[in-house]
């Protein structure tokens, strides 16, 4: 009988994302369900070792979404940052904010608006959902004026021209 062996390693030494390789002749599916999340958690990790570039914006809305509190509404005037806008393209994409201390990690969130609103008027929207502990804590007890920084804007997004019929969803 053999041992099933986890390898991480790197598709290209001098590049990441990491890749999991799982080897055995009957490798039992929680190895696998783990290694899946491992790889989900590590390539979260990477992509925020990777980022160097951060700019600076504004909130320029942080309120409630929710009755019970859980739920933001979070605005951030991105107008002064043209590459920042003209990168956000397709419904789906998302990037990384990250709070002023104490927050230790960026977050993770997709955009909630859609491109023309940044186009427009130099806006991304986000819905953030508060967890307890965590970076989306710190975001929804700012205040509108707060500064947070932002990545740049990650992801293919949604092919929307696949939606059918297209205004049954929103615009976008």
């Amino acid at each position: 009988m053999s041992v099933p062996t986890l390898t991480l390693r790197p598709s290209n030494p001098n590049h990441l994302p990491l890749h999991l390789h799982v080897s055995s002749s009957s490798t039992p599916m929680s190895l696998l369900r783990r290694s899946l999340r491992l790889r989900r958690r590590l390539l979260s990790i990477s992509a925020a070792v990777r980022q160097d570039t951060w700019t600076q914006a504004p909130l320029t809305l942080i309120e409630p979404a929710s009755s019970d509190g859980s739920l933001f509404h979070v605005a951030v005037d991105i107008s002064a940052s043209p590459d920042l806008v003209s990168s956000h393209t397709r419904p789906g994409q998302y990037l990384q904010l990250r709070p002023p201390p104490p927050a230790e990690k960026p977050a993770f969130l997709a955009i909630a608006s859609p491109p023309s609103l940044a186009a427009s008027d130099g806006v991304f929207e986000f819905l953030v959902k508060r967890v307890p502990g965590s970076s989306a804590e710190v975001l929804c007890g700012l205040r509108s004026g707060d500064v947070v920084e932002l990545s740049a804007v990650m992801g293919s997004g949604f092919q929307v021209g696949r939606i059918s019929p297209p205004g049954r969803h929103g615009r976008c």
